[in-house]
């Protein structure tokens, strides 16, 4: 073979092989992004979830300490309004 012609089968090998390790790249890079589209999914969908049980846990708090629901809880124990002398303040 002229020299020539072995520079090119090695040049075109060269590229050939660059080509093939770029497109494998890209399929990783592309795999690593929807599997990271997946978990940002789940987190958010976890973060959505997680929001939503607080709002009702806060909702479900306001309506145990309600007045309304607390003089209902004290009448239910035999507790009425503090009489004179009963509460004590404690300074700062």
């Amino acid at each position: 073979m002229a020299r020539g012609a072995t520079t090119w089968l090695i040049t075109i090998i060269a590229l050939a092989v660059s080509g093939l390790m770029l497109s494998l790249l890209m399929v990783w890079l592309n795999i690593g992004r929807v599997d990271m589209g997946y978990s940002l999914k789940r987190l958010q969908t976890e973060y959505e979830n997680k929001q939503t049980l607080g709002d009702k846990l806060r909702l479900e708090r306001d309506n145990i300490i309600s007045p309304y629901s607390l003089s209902g809880k004290a009448s239910e124990f035999g507790l009425g309004p503090a009489k004179p002398g009963q509460i004590r303040r404690m300074g700062k």
